[in-house]
């Protein structure tokens, strides 16, 4: 029949038989197949068992119950095409709602799995306030610490004394935080002020360990120059002279530095007993050779033969101030304010002492009290 389907539903249910059961009815409209035998199951249960009689088989008598049983045979069922598109239809209407479930079941899975990471990302971000509290108190520990021995060596450096303690603690001494500090944290789930006041302190400790380390350095390697220094505070003693020549456009000084210094003013007496007196000549070198010039004391001070006149001490620092002494004075300066701020109205910046404390708080109402 070319407008009707033969249907296996055994292979259609998957099963491999099938086995007696109630009957049945074909489709509504579709007329009963002929030629199937009807099972024995199905019959009428008045009726009694025939036996079966083949003249061909020696075993014709044998009663039909002992008769060997036959295998149940496939039923095929012929459908109209309308009932195969009409099941088509409700496979491809199952098929459809199977695949908005999975959606939404997809959809559900993808929305828990970011709830999962979120959640997961805050916890990390709470673990981290709390590791960075830690931290930071840490830190402004030895931030306290540096700014106390940056003061102690400034009183010591006004009292004219080298502040030999103070430059053996700079040098055990190290701020331990910098942006290292910052990773795995989970910051980015903080608010902004508190990620820049972390970015800001990280910076702040790492340019304080190196100007640390650079005052450290002028401080031990130049310690003589430094000591020379603090002496001419309280004996100050006369390093630099000048003398007088004939300039392009008439008289005028040239500096000199004197061989050996001597002393602006002492209450010791020579050798004879004798009063301190300046020194009334000077070995200057010249080249290869060495001249001998005299102090001077009145009259012309040029000539022919030009004599040194000594330079006030008081006045070298102003003027011809020492290498040494510049970059400590900037060392100082820019350590004090990186750990203090700067406190100029109109130009203030906190420092990391202020920045410290208020950054610990806030790292301690994200993390927690117990941080």
């Amino acid at each position: 029949m070319s407008d009707r389907k033969k249907i296996d539903l055994k292979a259609r249910l998957g099963k491999k038989t099938v086995s007696a059961g109630p009957s049945i009815p074909p489709p509504v409209g579709i007329p009963k197949p002929a030629g199937i035998p009807v099972p024995a199951a199905f019959g009428t249960p008045s009726q009694p068992a025939r036996p079966r009689v083949d003249a061909s088989d020696p075993y014709a008598a044998i009663p039909a119950q002992h008769a060997p049983v036959a295998r149940p045979q496939a039923i095929q069922i012929e459908m109209s095409q309308e009932v195969v598109d009409a099941q088509k239809r409700g496979r491809s209407k199952v098929l459809l709602l199977a695949g908005v479930t999975a959606l939404i079941g997809g959809g559900i899975g993808v929305t828990l799995g970011q709830s999962l990471e979120k959640s997961g990302r805050q916890e990390t971000a709470l673990i981290g306030a709390s590791e960075l509290s830690k931290e930071v108190n840490t830190a402004n520990a030895e931030i306290e610490k540096l700014a106390d021995i940056l003061k102690r060596a400034k009183v010591a450096l006004g009292d004219n004394k080298y502040p030999e303690k103070e430059v053996t603690e700079l040098g055990g001494l190290n701020i331990p935080f910098d942006g290292s500090n910052l990773a795995g944290k989970g910051i980015g789930l903080f608010n902004k002020a508190t990620v820049a006041m972390l970015v800001s302190f990280a910076g702040g400790t790492t340019d304080a360990n190196d100007q640390k380390d650079r005052l450290h350095s002028v401080l031990g390697g130049s310690k003589k120059a430094i000591e020379d220094f603090l002496s001419q505070q309280t004996k100050p003693k006369v390093r630099w002279s000048a003398f007088v020549t004939t300039g392009p456009g008439g008289p005028w000084a040239t500096m000199q530095m004197l061989p050996t210094p001597f002393l602006a003013t002492s209450t010791e007496k020579d050798k004879d007993g004798k009063a301190y007196a300046w020194p009334e000549e000077f070995k200057i070198k010249d080249g290869d050779s060495t001249a001998t010039l005299k102090r001077y004391t009145s009259g012309e001070p040029g000539g022919s033969e030009p004599k040194i006149i000594p330079v006030d001490p008081t006045s070298e620092a102003g003027v011809c101030p020492d290498a040494v002494l510049v970059r400590l004075r900037s060392e100082i300066g820019k350590l004090e304010d990186t750990l203090r701020g700067d406190k100029t109205p109109g130009d203030e910046k906190d420092g990391l002492i202020d920045t410290g404390r208020v950054l610990l708080d806030k790292l301690k109402e994200i993390g927690g009290p117990e941080a």
